[in-house]
């Protein structure tokens, strides 16, 4: 079968963030069995990595695309975009966000890509795409063009709702309602658009279904059972840390991390003097350098991006997640629990991964106080901390591999 995965980020090996990790294992596993094209926008400075794609298997092609990374005359440019964007967000009552995704010349190039490749099936990863599924699908008329499946990764109105409900600022909630409500049109439209919408959790599916979406399937993001491994072996004797890993350019991840610096680990302390706190993850340097500079940091260090989080996961007691904010499935969750660690994290971080009654990680209040007695409990029995992490890998083994999901894919390819 041919496949033509349409995504917004190079799935290159320092992507940096969980969806494009997932995207980066999608491609991987659906080229193991399929010939594969890749269509993604290319950044500047992103030349040099489209190599580290194709070493994948698959065919890479670029997309033209201005980004915040713009530099020189070309900048011009990128204002331009992000104007004609504005006003066409005015008029279609669609995100800013995902009209900036869109441009005459990038929607005829990939329907131009899609010509030529002649595909069975077309892949197209996030909401944030979702004008350039409707564009493909416009073409097909009467035509024998492909089924076009939109993955959605997470309902963009999820995370701003949860803001609108947690903000004790008027105009803060009017904001994050109203931005709410234009992804509600956009999630709704989309699903008309596609063939398949692909949900990754039965919550996002039956909260879709009720604002009106249509056409939809539960498909997990997965994580790639081969190649990450149980590796959880803290030494009795060595250092006391605590990790917590994400990219800080994600909003839901600062507001986990400030949690954990300013509330959290201040009463950690405490009671386990010795305990240091880890954030790794790009631009975890520079979130912790701009935190204000009387909030005590004593305990708490930035690694920033990590090419190898291996060791890490190895010796840290618990993966820390007390996320409060966002939608979808959480790849952190799903990867600590892949590498054996004990996790702790909120109902949010949890969400289509796990329920309290699997008991394959802890469950704790995103609560300051509450997180941090959650987390002296579990450092003070690393003996159930071990029974939950081996509890947690074989959950992920037998519900999230990557093998089983493109397999699944492969079925809504032939049947829609």
């Amino acid at each position: 079968m041919k496949v033509m995965v349409v995504t917004p980020y190079l799935p290159h090996r320092r992507v940096g963030h969980g969806g494009g990790t997932a995207v980066r294992d999608l491609v991987t596993w659906l080229a193991r069995k399929h010939e594969v094209l890749v269509a993604s926008p290319l950044r500047p400075g992103e030349d040099a990595l489209v190599e580290q794609v194709a070493e994948l298997g698959v065919q890479v092609v670029t997309l033209p695309f201005r980004d915040a990374g713009t530099r020189g005359p070309a900048k011009i440019g990128l204002w331009a975009d992000r104007l004609a964007a504005w006003s066409r967000a005015r008029n279609t009552g669609y995100p800013l966000y995902v009209e900036k995704y869109w441009s005459a010349g990038l929607s005829q190039r990939l329907q131009d890509i899609a010509v030529s490749f002649a595909p069975d099936a077309i892949q197209v990863e996030y909401l944030q795409l979702a004008l350039l599924v409707r564009d493909l699908v416009s073409r097909r008329g009467g035509q024998d063009f492909p089924r076009v499946i939109l993955n959605s990764h997470e309902l963009g109105s999820v995370p701003r709702q949860r803001r609108a409900a947690a903000a004790t600022d008027t105009g803060e909630r009017r904001t994050a309602l109203a931005e709410a409500g234009s992804w509600c049109r956009l999630q709704v439209d989309a699903s008309k658009w596609a063939d398949r919408t692909l949900c990754v959790t039965d919550e996002d599916r039956d909260l879709y279904a009720r604002m009106g979406g249509c056409k939809l399937v539960t498909v997990p993001l997965g994580v790639d059972t081969t190649r990450i491994i149980p590796v959880w072996d803290p030494p009795p004797d060595g250092p006391e840390e605590y990790l917590f890993v994400g990219s800080f350019g994600h909003r839901p991840n600062r507001l986990a991390a400030r949690l954990l610096v300013e509330t959290v680990w201040p009463l950690v302390r405490n009671r386990r003097p010795g305990a240091q706190l880890v954030l790794a993850g790009r631009g975890s340097r520079e979130f912790l350098a701009g935190l204000p500079a009387d909030l005590p940091q004593d305990g708490v260090r930035a690694d920033g991006f990590v090419d190898d989080l291996t060791p890490l996961f190895r010796r840290s007691r618990l993966f820390l997640a007390p996320l409060a904010e966002g939608g979808g499935i959480k790849i952190k969750i799903l990867e600590a629990m892949a590498r054996g660690i004990p996790v702790l994290t909120t109902e949010v971080g949890a969400e289509g991964i796990f329920a309290p009654a699997d008991e394959a990680a802890i469950i704790a209040s995103p609560d300051g106080r509450e997180f941090a007695a959650a987390v002296c409990e579990a450092a003070a029995d690393p003996e159930a901390c071990r029974q939950r992490a081996a509890r947690g890998r074989a959950h992920i083994e037998s519900s999230y591999s990557w093998e089983s999901i493109v397999s699944r894919l492969a079925d809504i390819y032939r049947e829609a």
